[in-house]
């Protein structure tokens, strides 16, 4: 990483420069942002700077990962892996790693960085930065400056580069594979199921899984209310034949803008009779491409019958994002939600309400947020009847509700086990 001494001369002798339109000030701004870069170009020798395939190619090992700790004085990074795009056996042979090679979960490594490469870094600022790192296995018998007493080091072959989306998907084209396809439909609608989604090979030989596998709907299936189910009571407007089939998810719904279902309160809970203060909502949905990325009408809604104006419903609110609304008593107050159903792919949304005024949310598998309101600021309608796809445009595959608070987490898990696969060879 950077020498900062080095950039901050640098500065200096520019700020004596005439810039025209140019202040000292922005040229001031300009330098220290460039200096704070992973790579500095000034400081970098050209060989560690290469193009990323030749990179790939000089490297055996090549990984992503987040910066734990920078530790400038000895030269390492101790670094927490987020995947292994290749070399997964060799890596695990040098960290005496014993589990199955491509896991990453909980696996922490550390890579040397020779004298040679290390101005290629910016140890002030390495630290939660997420990297590519390419590397290899040092050998006794030839690196004899870099390699320890206690055997063979983990060293990077050339500058490391700030991971993002189109790095991730060029080095995984590289390497062979294609990009993960979509998750499928969970093997059950309650009580523990498993979901699987597959990626494909395009050269003879791919390292690494060809198949994933997480839990699914690990909730309770006690009281659980799951109104898309071929038997449940539910009564279409206008007609039945509005809602659609999806050819390639065999349970799910296709939903128009002039369609919903109506649920009344006493059909859902005909012991009670009354909507449950604490319950958990269960939803997978993706947009259609017709519908140009942004969302609109509500998914879900509750009414109340008596009250005119008094309603929680879960709203589109445009192009990647919904929200939670809650209206009664003359007022309203919403809770903004980060939904990226532009890219028409299947996703996972979970809310639980507790006690009327907590509300924790969960997207795509993973804790969103929590909010913590006034007594009662989100007082569900005790007669509320249930309105689910009010002019909403889009497939609709799971609407659950659980009577129970604490449960959004169980939709699906964040952690995936790979699968060794004979996988299918797809041509360029």
């Amino acid at each position: 990483m950077c020498d900062l001494s080095v950039c901050a001369m640098k500065t200096k002798m520019a700020s004596t420069r005439p810039l025209g339109k140019v202040s000292n000030r922005d040229l001031i701004v300009i330098v220290v942002l460039l200096c704070q870069a992973i790579v500095c170009d000034s400081q970098c020798p050209k060989f560690a700077e290469r193009p990323l395939e030749t990179r790939l190619q000089d490297a055996s090992i090549v990984f992503r990962a987040v910066v734990v700790e920078a530790n400038f004085h000895i030269k390492t990074l101790d670094l927490a892996l987020v995947s292994i795009y290749r070399g997964g056996v060799e890596l695990a042979s040098v960290s005496q790693y014993s589990g199955s090679p491509y896991n990453t979960t909980d696996r922490q490594v550390n890579l040397k960085i020779s004298p040679q490469i290390s101005p290629c870094f910016n140890w002030s600022t390495a630290t939660q930065k997420e990297l590519v790192v390419f590397a290899r296995v040092s050998d006794p018998a030839v690196d004899l400056e870099t390699t320890p007493p206690d055997g063979p080091w983990l060293e990077a072959t050339s500058a490391s580069v700030p991971w993002s989306l189109g790095v991730d998907i060029a080095i995984w084209s590289a390497v062979g594979w294609a990009g993960w396809g979509e998750w499928g439909a969970c093997s059950t609608t309650c009580g523990n199921g498993r979901q699987t989604r597959r990626r494909y090979c395009s050269k003879s030989n791919c390292e690494g899984y060809g198949e994933e596998w997480r839990s699914c709907n690990s909730f309770d299936c006690e009281g659980t209310i799951n109104p898309l189910a071929p038997d449940a009571r539910r009564n279409f407007h206008p007609a039945q034949a509005h809602w659609g089939r999806v050819s390639d998810r065999p349970h799910a719904f296709s939903l128009r803008p002039n369609s919903y279902i109506w649920i009344a309160s006493s059909e859902l809970f005909p012991a009670e009779n009354t909507f449950p203060t604490e319950f958990t909502l269960f939803l997978s949905l993706r947009l259609r491409p017709e519908s140009g990325g942004y969302g609109q009408g509500t998914l879900i809604s509750l009414r109340s019958r008596r009250r005119s104006g008094s309603f929680l419903s879960l709203e589109l609110a445009g192009r990647g994002a919904a929200r939670l609304v809650h209206a009664g008593g003359g007022s309203s107050r919403s809770i903004y939600l980060a939904v990226p159903l532009y890219d028409f792919r299947w996703h996972h949304v979970a809310i639980s309400v507790h006690d009327d005024n907590t509300v924790r949310i969960y997207v795509d598998c993973r804790w969103l947020r929590t909010d913590i309101l006034e007594k009662d600021a989100l007082d569900t309608p005790r007669d509320a009847d249930l309105i689910i796809g009010y002019l909403f445009s889009g497939d609709l595959e799971q609407l659950v509700l659980v009577p129970r608070s604490g449960q959004a987490h169980k939709q699906c898990s964040s952690q995936v086990t790979g699968v060794f696969t004979q996988y299918e060879i797809i041509s360029n």
